[in-house]
């Protein structure tokens, strides 16, 4: 992604935004290598354990971990078992907590990303009711690896801003008109009531999808 396409539609929060992206890629980009690194080094330890294992199995002549359990207690045989289930264990949780980092990075510089691209795309347009429609696109929001795709009704990604002009060509009640004098004014009371109309006061009560349909379906809003 250019940040510096998003640098006049943000203004003067650009340089605050930039610098939090790139505090997130750089902490996910270490988090990432320390990940792949620390994933190596685990598994040449499990498989020194497991090597270990086998070696004494064979020394005590059995085949199976079964046998080993059955085995009766010898000076030394018992903690040494013990000592290893601990070490592995402890392995396993260390590979969780770094993949679970990992997450949470990720998911942080999602968010950021698609603020950003949202502002990019809802500014171009002069919405009716801006929230509405912003809370319908982060449900249509997909993710293509790091990159923020608007689904169409028919399931295909589509870049985020096409997805917003698309759904301003098939939508345009969603728009305000030239001289519009905000979402409560209605120059024809009655013909707006005859195409759904909702008072401000009952559509703020509405949930988010419910605010969507009713511009989905044409509806408007009236004082």
């Amino acid at each position: 992604m250019n940040l510096e396409s998003l640098k006049e539609p943000l203004g003067e929060r650009f340089a605050e935004v930039e610098q939090y992206v790139n505090d997130l890629i750089g902490q996910r980009d270490a988090a990432r290598k320390e990940s792949q690194t620390g994933r190596q080094a685990l598994k040449a330890k499990a498989e020194e354990a497991t090597a270990t294992v086998a070696r004494l199995m064979e020394k005590l002549g059995i085949e199976t971990l079964e046998e080993l359990e059955s085995l009766p207690p010898a000076k030394g045989q018992a903690e040494a078992l013990k000592q290893l289930e601990t070490r592995l264990k402890a392995l396993d949780a260390a590979a969780k907590a770094k993949d679970a980092a990992l997450t949470e990075l990720t998911a942080k510089h999602r968010a950021t990303r698609l603020d950003a691209e949202l502002s990019k795309a809802l500014g171009a347009h002069e919405f009716i009711d801006r929230e509405v429609v912003e809370d319908y696109l982060r449900r249509r929001v997909d993710w293509n690896e790091d990159q923020a795709m608007y689904r169409t009704e028919k399931g295909d990604l589509i870049p985020l801003t096409e997805g917003v002009a698309n759904l301003t060509a098939t939508r345009p009640h969603l728009l305000k008109t030239p001289g519009a004098r905000g979402s409560g004014y209605n120059p024809n009371p009655q013909q707006g009531q005859g195409r759904s109309a909702l008072k401000r006061t009952a559509f703020d009560a509405l949930s988010p999808a419910a605010k969507a349909e009713h511009f989905k379906a044409g509806g408007t809003l009236i004082d």
